[in-house]
């Protein structure tokens, strides 16, 4: 994999988000024996919503993602960690 053409996170609760928000994940890789990492396919809107995550305004309407997608997105990327 290319490094510029994936944002990485370690960050589980991003990894959610953005895969709740339909951002397509190139894969999970490992960093060391006890963590691994997101790789997801770099875009303008992904990066959007990566610094809307971080540092903006906690009640933008972008922030919200319905329930049952968040805990769908959740329990798969969990289950692809555990493989």
């Amino acid at each position: 994999m290319e490094k510029d053409k994936y944002f990485r996170t370690t960050n589980l609760n991003l990894a959610v988000f953005l895969f709740a928000s339909n951002q397509q994940i190139g894969g999970i890789n490992p960093v060391n024996a006890e963590q691994k990492e997101f790789a997801f396919i770099k875009t303008d809107f992904l990066e959007e919503l990566v610094w809307l995550y971080k540092f903006g305004d906690k009640d933008d309407d972008r922030l919200l993602v319905n329930v049952h997608r968040y805990e769908q997105a959740r329990r798969e990327l969990l289950d692809r960690l555990n493989d």
